[in-house]
This record gives C-alpha cells, structure tokens and sequence, in this order.
C-alpha cells in the first residue's frame, strides 16, 4: 500500500513539473502591465502599487518605451497569486 503512495506521489510531482516547465515557455521573458491587468481584471494603478511595494524596480520590473513591463517571474507569481486569489473568494 506504502509503495502505491509513493507511486502516485511520484506521478503527481512528475506532472507538476512538467506543467510548471510549460508554463514557463508560454510566458514570454518580458510581461506588459497592461496585460496583467487585462489577464486579472484589475486596474493597470493597482497592478502597478503591488509592483512597487512588492518587487524591486529596475530589476523585476521596469519601462520601456513609455510602458511599464516585468520578468517572467514577477508575470507568474502575480498571476498565481491572482488565481489564489479569485479561487479562495469563489
């Protein structure tokens, strides 16, 4: 019974990996803020406060020609946490 435990463990934590490895090659390596906000329906001001008390500028996020862009992994712990978010308010 023990090793049929490990077994389905082992599948579930081979599965994890895989899609956290697609979704890494989905997400480009630079995010707009414009779409963050249209991907969590949250206004570009709010997306951009949680930028500024959360992450460091320059490095996690910063401009580009007049808009506002961040890493890949700033763009998936904000969507993460906005999932969270959404499926504990549901």
């Amino acid at each position: 019974m023990k090793d049929q435990h490990n077994l389905e463990y082992l599948e579930v934590k081979r599965m994890l990996s895989q899609m956290a490895t697609m979704l890494k090659m989905i997400i480009p390596h630079k995010v707009s803020v414009s779409y963050l906000a249209e991907s969590t329906n949250k206004s570009r001001q709010a997306v951009r406060q949680y930028l500024i008390n959360n992450f460091e500028p320059d490095k996690d996020f910063w401009n580009e020609g007049g808009k506002t862009y961040v890493s890949k992994d700033v763009a998936i712990c904000f969507l993460s946490r906005s999932n969270n978010n959404q499926m504990l308010a549901a």
